[in-house]
Order: C-alpha cells, then structure tokens, then sequence
C-alpha cells in the first residue's frame, strides 16, 4: 500500500498481489482522511470524522496539521497534555493502514510506501519513519511526492510510461494542497524519474483559497449588517463553535464548487437569505496568490537549467489545483494546457504505487551494487543544485 500523509487530507491506495489494479482506500466513504488529530476525554487520539467532530467543540483539543507540527517541534500542547507530534501522525498513519487491511480481508500489506515532499531533510524523513514505525509499519519505503506524481501521468499517457522515457523530455510537477505549494522538475534517467529541482512554499495552500473566499463573504455580510456577524464569531458558547466549524465545511465545498459552476449561495447564522459569490470575483480575489505560485514554478523550472518550453509537460496535483485561475495561468506561462488528473487529490498514492520498468538486476558478484539497488528502492536521492535556495523567497511567497 501507499499512503500520502498530507498537511489538510491524507490518501491511501493499494495494489493486491499479482496485480497491476491500483485503488484508493475509502475511509468512513471518503477517499480523503482528515490528517486534523484530537484528544478525546480518555487521553486517546482521535482520526477522521470523530476528531474532525470534538475539535469542532473543543479546539484547544486538537492538532489541525500534525505533518506541520512533525517537522517544527518534538512535542504539542492539546488542551493541558503534551504529545509527541510523531504519535500524533503515527495515529493517522495507523487509521490508513487499519482501514487497508479491513478492505483486503485483514491481510497486511507486504510493502508500504510513504511519500513526502522532495526537499524534506534526513531528519525529517527519519522522524517520518519513526511515526510509521509506531505506527506498526515495518520498513516503509520513502519516496518523494513528485516522483509519484510524475509515475501516474506517465503511466496514463498515450503509450504509457515508456512513451514518456522514449521522449526524454524533462516533466514539472506543481502540487497545490490543502497546506503547501510545491513544484519540481524531474528527467526520466534509467528506468525512473529522477528529481533535479525542487522548491515550495510551506504557507501557502488551499485553506488560502478559503481564506480568500471567506474574506469575500465577510466583507458582505459587515456591509449589509454587521451584529450577527460579530456575534457568530464573538460568541464562545459550543453553539456558535459548531456553526463556525459549519461554514467553514461550507466554504470548501463552495470553493469547489467554483471549479465547475459560476454561482454558490452561502448561508450564514443570523442573516436572512443566503448571500451569493459570483465566480468571477472568487477568481479575481485569488488570482494575485497563485500568480506567485505560479512564478515558483517558473523559478524551480530555471534553477534546473531550463525553459517552459523545454518542458515535455505540467503535472498538476494537489486538491487545490481544480481551483479555475491555476489551469489557466500555467498555460498562459507553458504556452499550452497543463495535464491534471481526473482526482488530482488521489494522484501521489496512485501514483506511487504505479511501477517504472525493472531496473537491470547487478550483477550477482557485485554484492555493493545488489546493497545500492535494495537501498534505493527504500529511499531516493533528491539533487540539490547549488543555486537552488532563492535568497528572495525566505520560505514564504510575498503576496
């Protein structure tokens, strides 16, 4: 099995022996696990729906973005107990592959791979493979996001993935989450896709696009009235918590929505008839935020030596990549569309059970090289250029 551990959502897919089929796990009829972790009254930690429903009430309970906190501190306050983060994404990690082996009949995967964005350190992997390994995961198989990303388009392309390695051209991968940004460049060398630029941002995502959306019913609602405004997001009773959690779900749907009709209708507690958000001005009020995107893109694109039109194609991932402006600004820079899966959301943990072509076996008197082949399927080697940090962008994009 794969499993996407995500900043906002994490995804799992599995592929059964002796099969190339490869699916996603539905967890409590979703595709897509909350990776938000809450302490119930008993000291145990909560995933998916009942998490999602206490942290609603008791927020002070609840870690919203443990893949965050991993890499920041060792250890979380939730409400007055301190909790190593690493068990924090063990207990995601451990609901994926509970809820696997439920659907394979409680069979346990005899591999696992877990991805993660290809410029994160050894130290942050190893803290990665210390919560699989509390997470009951035994020797999981580390491989960058892109690289699975690059994996799914290939194998979906017109030929499949040795039509990709027969053109040789190099692929960007721009992957838009529910919490980060990240763009990559990768060749194919060999038999696999080898990652030669990276770069990202890990505050920007698309709870920025709720935000945006958010902002615009805010500023509608203050000019019609602004009481039950301030009393919705003043109140502290667990009432008024529950109706913010609400219109918080509601704001994500509706920017969804967005990718496909031109009209949502909110409703907000206290106002009369719901207010209503065009898509133009949804667009027009994102569209500065993912043109920076965008030029990180451009700029992990030069730092790998190239041009847009060097490029053979633009992988889009990432739920927030449905979002309308992205599509269309990545052709306006790559001068034609960007390819974007049917669930871009699903496409690393598809992907990265999508196999490349079986590298040549070593030779059987070069045990050093049978040593190499066994450790690089266990973890890639990501290449770092020397201009490769952006002194300008100081881990953030400037809005």
């Amino acid at each position: 099995m794969a499993i996407d551990f995500g900043t906002c959502f994490t995804t799992a897919a599995v592929r059964p022996a002796q099969s190339d089929a490869v699916s996603a796990v539905e967890i409590e009829n979703s595709r897509y696990l909350p990776s938000l972790v809450c302490l119930d009254d008993a000291g145990r930690l909560l995933t998916g729906r009942a998490a999602v429903q206490l942290a609603a009430q008791r927020p002070e309970r609840a870690e919203q973005h443990p893949k965050r906190a991993l890499l920041r501190q060792p250890a979380v306050l939730l409400d007055d107990c301190e909790r190593e983060t690493v068990d924090l994404v063990a207990a995601v990690l451990a609901r994926a592959v509970a809820e696997a082996r439920a659907q394979q009949g409680g069979a346990g995967p005899a591999r696992t791979v877990l991805t993660h964005p290809a410029d994160w350190s050894p130290a942050d992997l190893d803290r990665l493979a210390e919560a699989a390994a509390r997470a009951g995961i035994d020797r999981p198989e580390l491989l960058p996001e892109p690289v699975a990303a690059a994996r799914f388009y290939a194998a979906r392309a017109d030929g499949g993935t040795q039509s990709v390695a027969a053109g040789g051209g190099p692929i960007a991968v721009y992957d838009l989450g529910g919490g980060t940004v990240d763009t990559a460049v990768l060749r194919w060398e060999g038999s696999e896709f080898r990652t030669v630029a990276v770069a990202g941002d890990p505050g920007f995502g698309g709870r920025d696009l709720d935000q945006a959306l958010f902002a615009l019913l805010r500023d509608r609602a203050l000019d019609l009235d602004p009481e039950p405004w301030q009393r919705l997001w003043d109140d502290p009773a667990p009432a008024a918590a529950h109706q913010r959690a609400h219109l918080g779900r509601e704001l994500t749907l509706a920017k969804e929505s967005l990718s496909s009709t031109g009209t949502v209708y909110l409703a907000v507690p206290g106002y009369p008839d719901p207010f209503v958000v065009q898509g133009g001005e949804y667009r027009a009020a994102v569209t500065p935020a993912l043109t920076a995107s965008v030029d990180l893109l451009d700029r992990v694109v030069a730092r790998a030596g190239l041009t847009p039109a060097d490029l053979a194609v633009v992988v889009l991932c990432g739920a927030a990549s449905r979002t309308p402006p992205v599509a269309d600004l990545i052709a306006d820079w790559l001068g034609r569309s960007p390819e974007l899966a049917t669930d871009p959301k699903a496409a690393v943990a598809l992907g990265a059970l999508t196999e490349p072509p079986a590298p040549p076996a070593p030779a059987a008197s070069d045990p050093a090289a049978a040593d190499g082949a066994t450790e690089g399927r266990r973890r890639w080697t990501v290449t770092h250029y020397p201009d490769e940090v952006d002194p300008y962008l100081d881990g953030r994009l400037s809005f």
